[in-house]
């Protein structure tokens, strides 16, 4: 999909990941954007209602709302239904600490199609992190809640040193609470957890691709990959599919091609997860279509070259086609996109049981 303006052809819109606010109950030692208070100025419900507006009219066709803590914003339930209303799918990423019956009530009248819980390993890993009293039992207990509210609920998990070892226990916890998919994705040094010094490096790369083929052998829940994880193994399209879901290769990052971030003070980023220096435009100095349409912007992506690939992924047969991975890891831990150090292919050995699809597939987005 994509869109010519001014001779020039762009690709076309179809998600965006909306930071209401900064504010968080928790005080996440891997929060990637140091959340707790909200920032001095952040957007309001009238201007989430514009921004949801231009979105939709560049072609936008979901968008996920996120914190800090989304539900701490005070119209989250409002601009839900507004943007339901309007034709999206809405999505919800929240730690669960704040839900009861009520909020799950309110969630489900707003028409949001999903909600994801964010769970970082069992009970001892996850509160240690959270750093709130009793956030592993608060976030399953938001899981029956929302289930039995009759929503689609989701987990999402981190993947570091300490939750590593406890993913397969995690398993049967997240089943019985009502998770219907699971997750996971790298904490990697940004925000807060530039100091956390629990992220994986390279050497766990093998113990964790291990985990999740076993998981991926288990009857019931069992996880798949996020964009930072994985690329281009021979099981990659079987770890990354969703259960119940159309496969899904990995076909490159889609910062700044098909999705966009917004900030809670109208910064506008491929994604959410890049630094700061990716900041292309504040929709406070200029509306959202001139950025998203400007092609002299999201230039890391838009502008690829094969020959800025480094390290590993320089001489890697499938860089045309993945491009070093998500950008945003590649930025956390080097600095620069275009170079993965954690990629599942440089420590793949044969994956055992029966044959898996091929992966990275010849095609583009």
């Amino acid at each position: 999909m994509s869109e010519r303006v001014s001779g020039t052809v762009l690709p076309k819109l179809v998600g965006a990941e909306l930071e209401l606010t900064t504010r968080c109950p928790c005080h996440c030692t891997t929060c990637g954007t140091a959340a707790g208070d909200a920032r001095p100025v952040e957007l309001s419900l009238a201007r989430w209602q514009e921004v949801t507006r231009e979105l939709v009219e560049l072609g936008c066709q979901r968008v996920t709302l996120l914190g800090g803590e989304p539900l701490c914003f005070e119209g989250w339930a409002e601009l839900a239904r507004f943007q339901v209303e309007l034709g999206l799918a809405v999505e919800i990423v929240t730690s669960g600490v704040t839900v009861d019956a009520e909020v799950a009530a309110r969630v489900r009248d707003a028409g949001v199609a999903s909600i994801t819980v964010s769970v970082d390993g069992t009970r001892e890993a996850h509160d240690r992190q959270r750093r709130v009293p009793a956030a592993f039992d608060r976030a399953l207990r938001a899981i029956a809640l929302l289930d039995a509210a009759g929503l689609r609920v989701g987990v999402t998990s981190q993947v570091n040193r300490l939750t590593l070892p406890t993913l397969e226990a995690l398993a049967p916890e997240l089943e019985v609470a009502g998770a219907l998919g699971w997750q996971v994705q790298l904490t990697f040094p940004m925000g807060r957890a530039k100091d956390c010094g629990i992220e994986l490096m390279p050497e766990d790369m093998p113990e964790l691709h291990a985990t999740l083929r076993r998981l991926r052998l288990r009857r019931g829940l069992r996880p798949f990959l996020t964009d930072s994880i994985g690329y281009c193994t021979d099981d990659d399209i079987a770890l990354r599919t969703p259960q119940g879901g159309r496969a899904r290769p990995w076909i490159q990052c889609l910062a700044g091609l098909r999705h966009i971030g917004i900030a809670s003070n109208g910064d506008v980023k491929g994604c959410l997860a890049l630094w700061d220096a990716f900041t292309e435009g504040n929709l406070e100095q200029e509306p959202l279509a001139r950025i998203w349409r400007d092609p002299e912007r999201f230039a890391y992506t838009r502008a690829f070259d094969r020959n800025s690939l480094a390290g590993p992924c320089a001489d890697c047969p499938h860089g045309e086609l993945c491009r070093g991975g998500c950008t945003a890891v590649a930025v956390a831990y080097h600095q620069r996109p275009g170079i993965c150090t954690h990629c599942f292919r440089l420590f793949e050995a044969p994956a055992s049981g029966a044959l898996l699809p091929p992966a990275c597939p010849a095609g583009s987005p």
